[in-house]
């Protein structure tokens, strides 16, 4: 087991705070800035995303190494299906384990154009099959098979000359949950049975959905992952609406933004709010006698000081 898997057991409340990898190759002042976070010690693991709404920015692989021999912390490369072949999606991880990299997070990705919306995305694989590839595959020491549709009687997929690694990987991999999706419970299994080692949902600000969601996955799973909870503080009314316009799958309830717009101060009513939020998940999960393990995980947005509040006011 990872030291994040057992941080992510073992921890009361596990925290993972998201960065993103700089649009350039000078890292030095960010590896310093995130050093210099009073709130880094509260932390369980950095989370390293991986191009955002398709921006080009450095590989997450090679940072997350950076912060994890600089900074000392662990740390969880984000990794997406959209921008790869199967054969590429197997190169960056062998690279990755090359460079001591153990956390995964895998995810198909997100669809905005980025910095190429003429760009053909190879789309191969999906998360669910990139988890199943990980797990079955790369860490029992042998590639991941093909996954195209034409047969031939000369080439039996599974057994090819190209099947066997020089030793297995050892990825801890965590996948993602929408708890607004429709069927997402369904979807969520399914990734549990091919071995998903932890969750972090989207972007939510609904405490008993994520609740319901828990306890329908409980139902019919027979086994809890950890789940990370993800959201970010809103600095703004306009920081709202943009989330809520552009992020697919993000669900800010009504009653949520009528109380952040009329309150006196609303980038500090969202930090309450925030908070609220992740105590009432707690409360919830206690109240109803649901076994799987929960922590946060903040997401900076435009406003490193407010997730940083968050984290402090989370103790």
């Amino acid at each position: 087991m990872s030291d994040l898997l057992k941080a992510l057991n073992s921890v009361d409340f596990p925290i993972t705070y998201e960065i993103p990898s700089p649009r350039g190759g000078n890292v030095e002042e960010y590896v310093e800035k995130i050093g210099s976070y009073d709130f880094l010690g509260r932390v369980t693991a950095i989370n390293v995303c991986n191009n955002p709404v398709g921006k080009v920015r450095i590989d997450p692989a090679p940072y997350a190494h950076i912060l994890s021999k600089r900074l000392g912390v662990d740390t969880i490369a984000h990794l997406t299906c959209r921008d790869a072949t199967i054969s590429g999606l197997q190169k960056w991880l062998l690279g990755a384990d090359s460079l001591g990299i153990r956390n995964i997070l895998a995810m198909t990705g997100d669809l905005a154009v980025g910095d190429y919306p003429a760009e053909d995305k190879p789309e191969s694989i999906n998360s669910l099959e990139l988890i199943t590839g990980i797990k079955e595959h790369l860490n029992k020491g042998r590639l991941m098979p093909e996954l195209s549709t034409r047969q031939s009687r000369l080439r039996n997929r599974y057994l090819t000359d190209l099947e066997e690694l020089e030793r297995p990987t050892d990825f801890t991999v965590g996948g993602v949950l929408l708890p607004h999706r429709n069927q997402e419970v369904r979807y969520a299994s399914m990734k549990v049975a091919a071995g998903v080692d932890f969750f972090q949902t989207q972007i939510t600000y609904d405490s008993q959905e994520v609740i319901e969601l828990i306890e329908s996955l409980e139902s019919i799973s027979p086994r809890n992952p950890p789940i990370l909870v993800s959201t970010a503080p809103f600095a703004s009314p306009g920081e709202m609406k943009f989330l809520s316009d552009t992020v697919p799958q993000v669900n800010i309830p009504e009653r949520v933004q009528s109380r952040l717009t009329g309150a006196k101060d609303f980038s500090v009513e969202s930090i309450e709010f925030v908070l609220e939020m992740y105590q009432e998940i707690r409360d919830g999960i206690k109240e109803r006698g649901l076994k799987t393990k929960v922590g946060a995980h903040i997401i900076p947005m435009r406003s490193e000081e407010m997730a940083a509040e968050i984290v402090r006011g989370m103790g």
